[in-house]
């Protein structure tokens, strides 16, 4: 981010993290110090195409209030709209799919958007 000309100092990370849940949970209190919570209407969630449905949900369980949007990216050479002629990524879209409903019924997740 800073090569693409993002300041250093406007930038905020979480390091203790080992899954998308934990890294919600405590970038919560770092961005409360940093800019209060209470001061953000959106954030842009950012992650892996095969783990678009699941971040999200992941968020809004823990931050309904603000608005989400979502950005993929991969590293895939395949096209995303042809994600199931690859043999890999075709296996990691359908291992989190099927995460989605337990996650749901464990309360790591909630709908987003909501239904």
């Amino acid at each position: 981010m800073v090569a693409a000309g993002i300041p250093a100092d406007l930038i905020l990370e979480e390091h203790r993290a080992m899954n998308t849940g934990e890294n919600v949970i405590f970038s919560l209190p770092i961005i409360d110090a940093a800019i209060g919570l209470q001061n953000i209407r959106s954030v842009i969630c950012l992650g892996n195409t095969w783990t678009a449905r699941r971040y999200p949900m992941t968020l809004h369980r823990h931050w309904p209030g603000v608005e989400k949007m979502l950005l993929t990216v991969d590293s895939f050479a395949t096209p995303r709209a042809l994600w199931h002629t690859d043999a890999e990524f075709r296996r990691r879209m359908l291992h989190e799919w099927d995460k989605i409903e337990a996650y749901k019924a464990r309360g790591f997740i909630a709908d987003w958007p909501e239904v």
